[in-house]
């Protein structure tokens, strides 16, 4: 990922929470560069991360297949951002939110 702004760090920061705690994973280990199943996310794991991700953002989120397509940390923070900001809805927790 490229620099990020203070807004995309936070985000990120989000996520990388999120993935920790629905795919019951220490969250020390969710590097950039990580293998999603080398890290023990098994494909129901990011469909619960999915879930989790269209409950707290109020979002529809993606097909299941993308989610189990990604095979590294980066690639699945990088889908969900990516559809996290597919919006003008300001995210919750933000200023005008």
């Amino acid at each position: 990922m490229s620099e990020l702004n203070e807004a995309e760090a936070s985000l990120v920061e989000r996520l990388l929470d999120i993935i920790a705690r629905e795919g019951l994973v220490d969250r020390a280990k969710l590097e950039m560069s990580a293998d999603v199943t080398d890290i023990g996310l098994s494909q129901d794991d990011l469909t619960l991360v999915g879930n989790a991700i269209e409950r707290e953002f109020d979002r529809d989120m993606l097909h299941d297949d993308a989610l189990h397509a990604c095979k590294s940390v980066r690639e699945l923070i990088e889908l969900i951002a990516g559809r996290v900001a597919e919006t003008d809805t300001p995210l919750p927790n933000s200023p005008g939110a």
